[in-house]
C-alpha cells in the first residue's frame, strides 16, 4: 500500500475532517482513506452511460397492443367451475 503526507493543510479543512472522523466513529486516517476513494471513484448513473453510448437520440419501440381478459363475474353460476376441455 502506498502511503501520503499532505503538507500545509488549512488549518480549518483539518478540524472539519476530525469532526468527520469523530461524527462517523472512524479514525482521522480511515475517513481521510474513505474520502480519497470517494473522490476518484466514476460513479456514471445508467442513464448517461446509455446517452454516451448510443446518443442523445430518442428511441421509440413499438409495442404490441394489450389484450385485456373479460372481467371474472364470481356471481356466475359458471364461476369455480373447471373450464370444459
Amino acid at each position: 500500500m502506498a502511503s501520503l503526507s499532505v503538507r500545509r493543510l488549512d488549518g480549518e479543512v483539518f478540524r472539519r475532517l476530525k469532526m468527520r472522523a469523530q461524527r462517523d466513529g472512524l479514525s482521522l486516517e480511515e475517513a481521510v482513506r474513505r474520502i480519497l476513494a470517494d473522490a476518484v471513484v466514476d460513479v456514471e448513473p445508467a442513464g448517461a452511460m446509455i446517452r454516451r453510448i448510443i446518443g442523445d437520440d430518442a428511441i421509440d419501440f413499438d409495442l404490441p397492443a394489450r389484450e385485456v381478459d373479460d372481467p371474472i363475474d364470481f356471481a356466475s353460476s359458471e364461476y369455480g367451475r373447471d373450464a370444459p376441455e
